[in-house]
């Protein structure tokens, strides 16, 4: 079974959450790394199962997987990629927004007033942002019908094929 590490996939996602300095990061390889298993493993119920993955990192595709797919794009088809960076993106700014929420002050005095609560507000528009990207993408498993099978009855015809509408 062919695998492939998801850390090829750290730079686009560093692209997406604007994180592009080397010289200051403000989150690991790791931490990214950590995001795109989530990610993967959040993709499943857009994908029914497509892939697995390892705690590694490591992503095959899912022998037991019934329906089509694209072997000659490799491992993790061309098209599911953004989609798994988008997830990635959204699990590190959660996190991020989770994390500085404890520290989103207000207050004022008679003389003073201090507020640092527009960087939760941007945090916010950017989770915002991200997930009408991904509406884009794909639409949640939630919101899709099923996928229909029709069969024809042998010598019934219905009101529409005799030109009988009711």
């Amino acid at each position: 079974m062919t695998t492939v590490s998801v850390e090829y996939l750290i730079p686009y996602v560093r692209l997406e959450i604007g994180d592009m300095d080397p010289a200051s990061y403000r989150y690991i390889d790791q931490w990214i790394t950590t995001a795109l298993i989530v990610a993967v493993k959040e993709g499943q119920r857009y994908w029914r199962s497509k892939y697995t993955t390892t705690e590694d990192g490591l992503v095959s595709r899912n022998p037991y997987f019934t329906y089509e797919t694209d072997e000659s794009e490799g491992v993790i088809e061309d098209k599911d990629e953004p989609i798994l960076v988008i997830l990635a993106a959204l699990a590190i700014l959660n996190g991020s927004l989770e994390n500085s929420a404890w520290s989103t002050i207000s207050w004022k005095d008679a003389e003073i007033s201090y507020n640092n609560n527009e960087g939760g507000r941007i945090r916010g528009d950017t989770l915002k942002r991200l997930q009408a990207k991904l509406d884009d993408f794909i639409k949640a498993p939630t919101k899709r019908l099923a996928k229909p099978q029709g069969f024809k009855l042998p010598g019934f015809k219905s009101d529409m094929e005799r030109g009988t509408d009711l």
